[in-house]
Formats: structure tokens, C-alpha cells, sequence
């Protein structure tokens, strides 16, 4: 085991590495350990040449490239509700056929379904999917400076976090369907992704852990195909210890994947042997060791339960902390939870508004990402974004010059859903229904939504400045090929 105390270092500092990366440009530990399912914004705006289509546009996977792929094991959905009774409509995408094919649904008789990379025409919608220019722009580097310092970080110029690409799903929507015929034009717009297979223990936590507390003992785990087609993946450990008396002992083991869970009900370990060429099977003893359960938090983290009835061991229970040591080269780690990962409507809420002070942790954002039911956000968290919104009315050195008091403003933005009035044929302001402007409201590919959120929660004249980087198309799907 000394292999395992002289790697120790190299292999924390990775690991620490590759986190502290993603943590800067992604709303929520969740989200952020599932690409595939990893919202980044969503779009509405009527069709300038068509005043009788909506736009949707939703992203996923941030920094995604020519390999990028959408995710069979993940719903895409697009929520849509027009205020009346049985009004609210849910838009469900899957891909099949190595993620070739987009097969849109929702109530109205809305569907579609064809290739990726090609407008599919359905039933009252139409549909692109594929690789896309972001059209996404801010500076987040310097907002999270901001964050950390509660100082404002932005430079003029600023530097735009988000150029690249990213995998989008365009909705084209004869309006009608939405909207009661136009009875009810008024429309609120959110997305989600939901998990619905692939997720637990993957092949990638084959390798070494350790006890970073205690090095000098640890565990070699595997996983390994099912033992019948169908069945579930299945997980062999050694385990590295010693007993109350100071000897070796190797713990052996196999049992079946639940998740993140798995537990060996009958764990042994063996006597008898000797040295070859001196080695005879036969001599050999399998003696009971117990049970072991390995339960993971993450691809580098997770605890190792284990109850014996051995007197050699001196103890019954107890539990181990596990960190990754080791992993298989060329084999990616992921631990992927079942149901919605993320979900967004205006952008940069999560970001912006919850567990945005120091030292408060992430917990929430992935709360707040997981929680399906609109009714329910603002009791879950207003109180959150409201003592956020009023921190960062602090920024600018004047407090009270938001475009709303603390507790007003947060009452509107934890309903995180863009409101579109489909009568109005012109989008161009941000949250123009919530502020009685004028026009159709939503939130348009161009928009600078990020100096609009600044300056109202800030205070006027806040901004990254950061510009728009695309070229976006005059017709549908819109936005600019990538780049």
C-alpha cells in the first residue's frame, strides 16, 4: 500500500483541478456532472417574418463541439402555460438512432419528428435540432470575482465566458395551439431536462481508492458487465486492510449496482495458501468476512460501510471515507441521477440569485434545478433570492436604486419563466410584459439580457460589457452555424 500513499497528491491536485474548472461556468453540481442534461438558456420570441409563430429556443451541453452529442437517456422538454384552466402544455423530445433522430410530442396535436441538423415540419410545429453557435454572451469570470470580493470585477471591454458552441432544439409553433385560439396570449416558457436511463455507478469507477485521512489502505473496485443480458451492471472489490491483530487481510467481493449504491452481502477473505511453486488450490480456505456497502456522492468521492461477525477483526460496523486514487485511461466517470437535472427560463437566476453569497455552499442550486412544479418556487425560494437581490444592490456603492425593492423584485423573478405576449408581433425589451412595456417580451436571441439583469438589480448603467459575438440567420432555426 505504500503505491497508494506516494500517488495520493498528484491525484487530489487533479481532481481538485478538473472541479474547481467546471464549478466556474455551470449553475449546479448536478447539472454540472451531466452535460448531456446541462441546460444553458432558453429563447422565445415571435417570428419577425410570421406573427403567427412562436420561437422556442432551448440549449444544452455548454462548450459543446462537433462531437457533441443530445442524450437518449434524457428528455428534453419545453413547458408552456397560458394562465387558464388546463392551460399548461409540456413539449417532450427524445433522440434515438445514435441520437440522429428528434421525435417531438405535446398535447394540441402538436408533434414532429425526423433527422437532426435538418428543419423536420410536424403538426403544428416544426423543429431543428443540432449544433449551434452560443448565443449566449457575459462575462462570467469577472461576475464570479464579483461574487467572491462582493467588489465589482467587470472591464471595459469585457470578455465573453460563452464563445463556442452549444447543442440547441429550435420549436417553431403555430401560436393557436397555445394560446386558446388567441383567448389566452399572454405565455410563460420554461425548459427542463429529465434523466430517464443511463445513471448510477459507470465503468469509469474502476481503479484505486483510499482513505485520505488514514493512507496506507484502500480498495481496488471494478465494474463489470451483467451476469444475465438485462440485468444490472455488477461491482468486484479487494479491499486492502488489516485485522485487530495487525495481519493483511485481502476482503473480496461482488454484488449488483443500485444506483449509487451497491452492497456484497458476503464478502470473504482466505487462508491457507502458500508461496508458489508451493501454492495447492485445495489448502486454500474461504472464511466469511460480512457485508460491504459503497455508496458514492461523486466520481472522485464516496463511503465504504462494512459489518462483521469476524473476532479477528476486533469490530461489528463501521464506515471508511473513499477517495479516487486511480483511473482506467481513456474511461470517463460519471454518476448520473435519475429524474430533472436542470431546468431555466430567465437567464442566470440560478447563477445570479441563489447561493450566490461566499461560503454558502451549492446545496441549493441543485434544489432549485431539480424542482418541477412551478406552485411551489416561491415558497422553496424567494427568501433566497431575495437577501441575494439585496447584496447586490450593494455593487454599484448605492443601495436602493434597483428597478425594485429586495422583496418585490424577488417575488417576480422566482417565477423563472419568461412571459411572451403572443399578440404582439415585436420583441426586442427583456421583460417587457413584467414592466408594461409595449411589446411582446420574451427574450430574443440578440437581447443583452445580462446588462438588462445588472442594471435592475443593481443599479442603472451596470454592466459587463460584453457584446453580442453571432451571426445569426434571418430565418428559421435563426441562430448562427457554429463556429
Amino acid at each position: 500500500m505504500q503505491t497508494l500513499r506516494l500517488c495520493a497528491y498528484a491525484a487530489l491536485f487533479a481532481i481538485a483541478s478538473s472541479n474547481a474548472f467546471a464549478a466556474d461556468h455551470r449553475d449546479g453540481p448536478l447539472a454540472t456532472g451531466d452535460p448531456a442534461a446541462d441546460l444553458n438558456d432558453v429563447y422565445t420570441f415571435m417570428n419577425p417574418t410570421d406573427p403567427n409563430e412562436l420561437i422556442i429556443v432551448s440549449t444544452v451541453v455548454p462548450f459543446a463541439n462537433f462531437n457533441s452529442r443530445f442524450s437518449d437517456a434524457v428528455e428534453y422538454r419545453v413547458h408552456v402555460d397560458n394562465g387558464a384552466a388546463g392551460g399548461a402544455v409540456t413539449i417532450n423530445c427524445r433522440f434515438t438512432d445514435q441520437s440522429n433522430r428528434i421525435n417531438c410530442t405535446a398535447p394540441n396535436g402538436l408533434a414532429a419528428a425526423g433527422g437532426v441538423e435538418r428543419i423536420v415540419t410536424g403538426t403544428g410545429m416544426r423543429v431543428w435540432a443540432g449544433l449551434r453557435d452560443d448565443p449566449f454572451f457575459f462575462d462570467l469570470d469577472k461576475f464570479n470575482q464579483t461574487r467572491l470580493t462582493l467588489v465589482p470585477a467587470f472591464t471595459n471591454p469585457g470578455t465573453n465566458t460563452f464563445t463556442g458552441n452549444t447543442l440547441a432544439i429550435v420549436f417553431g409553433i403555430d401560436k393557436t395551439r397555445l394560446t386558446n385560439n388567441g383567448a389566452n396570449s399572454t405565455l410563460k416558457v420554461w425548459s427542463s431536462t429529465n434523466r430517464i436511463g443511463e445513471n448510477g455507478i459507470s465503468a469509469g469507477f474502476t481503479g484505486l481508492w483510499y482513505d485520505a485521512a488514514q493512507p496506507g489502505f484502500g480498495a481496488h473496485l471494478e465494474v463489470l458487465e451483467p451476469a444475465t443480458p438485462g440485468g444490472p451492471d455488477r461491482f468486484i472489490t479487494t479491499w486492502y486492510v488489516y485485522n485487530g491483530t495487525g495481519q493483511q487481510r485481502w476482503i473480496l467481493g461482488i454484488g449488483n449496482i443500485n444506483g449509487n449504491t451497491v452492497t456484497i452481502p458476503d464478502a470473504i477473505y482466505t487462508s491457507g495458501g502458500r508461496m508458489p511453486p508451493n501454492f495447492q488450490s485445495n489448502q486454500v480456505t474461504n472464511r466469511p468476512f460480512g457485508s460491504l456497502t459503497f455508496t458514492f456522492s461523486s466520481c472522485n468521492s464516496g463511503t465504504l460501510s462494512y459489518t462483521t461477525n469476524d473476532a479477528d477483526f476486533g469490530s461489528t460496523s463501521g464506515t471508511v471515507s473513499l477517495s479516487r486514487l486511480t483511473a482506467i485511461k481513456g474511461l470517463p466517470c460519471s454518476l448520473l441521477s435519475l429524474g430533472q437535472i436542470d431546468r431555466n427560463g430567465r437567464p442566470g437566476i440560478n447563477s445570479v440569485a441563489i447561493n450566490v453569497l461566499p461560503n454558502t455552499g451549492t446545496a441549493l442550486k441543485d434544489a432549485y434545478n431539480r424542482a418541477g412544479d412551478p406552485s411551489t418556487w416561491a415558497g422553496l425560494f424567494r427568501n433566497e433570492i431575495q437577501s441575494n437581490l439585496a447584496a447586490l444592490d450593494t455593487l454599484d456603492g448605492i443601495t436602493g436604486n434597483a428597478v425594485l425593492p429586495a422583496a418585490a423584485l424577488a417575488g417576480v423573478l422566482v417565477d423563472d419563466r419568461l412571459i411572451i405576449n403572443t399578440a404582439i408581433p415585436v420583441c426586442d425589451a427583456y421583460l417587457a410584459v413584467e414592466l408594461g412595456v409595449a411589446q411582446c417580451g420574451g427574450r430574443t436571441l440578440a437581447r443583452d439580457v445580462i446588462d438588462d439583469s445588472l442594471g435592475a438589480i443593481v443599479g442603472p448603467g451596470v454592466r459587463d460589457n460584453v457584446a453580442n459575438d453571432s451571426a445569426f440567420l434571418q430565418t428559421f432555426p435563426f441562430m448562427g452555424p457554429p463556429i
